[in-house]
């Protein structure tokens, strides 16, 4: 359908709203002459083909009649009302249908955001993976830690978890490569490369 049609189908039926409306509130009441077809033309600004078919519409849901040499004449209120009832309900399931769509849209567009998102931290952290192989892991040592005054040698940390003791934060001081004689303090922070399975083999010697 062109757009001069679509213009046109949704002026005449706009018209038959506003006359079904003007009758439910009664502006006009059932028995009642309405004006002829160019004067509701001239006040609507329309052709007179446009108020025929409004009109029509009306006369199809048993809302007006019109009699050659007689005019157009309201017959019914009540279906007035359920013509209106019936457009409001229409109405509320068109604004539903385009919620849902603009929702859909929406979703669409954020899922496709999501998905670059996700890439760019799959692709930059591959990329960092290449360039920083090692990416230490870091283990507080708490109260609680069973190797309290222990050294790295005396728990073999190397031959039971696989990881090797890259540095040692203690009291605001950074150890580089402490050795096999590192002593494991309360509050110290030491930081370990290896595996998943070493980082996991270390927390278990660690804290048991």
């Amino acid at each position: 359908m062109r757009e001069e049609q679509k213009d046109i189908a949704c002026a005449y039926r706009q018209i038959a709203i506003d006359i079904a409306q003007d009758i439910v509130k009664g502006k006009y009441v059932q028995g009642q002459k309405l004006f002829g077809r160019s004067v509701l033309a001239s006040y609507y600004h329309v052709s007179s083909e446009t108020i025929r078919k409004a009109v029509f519409i009306l006369k199809d849901m048993g809302i007006l009649d019109t009699e050659k040499g007689s005019g157009i004449e309201v017959l019914s209120h009540e279906k007035a009302q359920e013509f209106i009832d019936r457009y409001n309900e229409v109405e509320k399931i068109t604004s539903a249908k385009q919620e849902i769509m603009h929702w859909a849209e929406r979703q669409a567009q954020e899922t496709g955001e999501l998905m670059e998102k996700i890439q760019f931290v799959i692709h930059t952290a591959e990329r960092l993976k290449t360039i920083h192989p090692f990416t230490p892991y870091e283990i507080t040592i708490t109260a609680d830690s069973i190797a309290l005054g222990k050294t790295a040698d005396e728990l073999q940390f190397w031959q039971n978890t696989g990881a090797t003791i890259i540095a040692i934060r203690r009291s605001g001081t950074v150890i580089l490569s402490p050795g096999p004689y590192a002593t494991f303090h309360k509050d110290d922070v030491f930081y370990i490369i290896g595996t998943d399975r070493s980082y996991v083999a270390s927390l278990k010697l660690l804290f048991g």
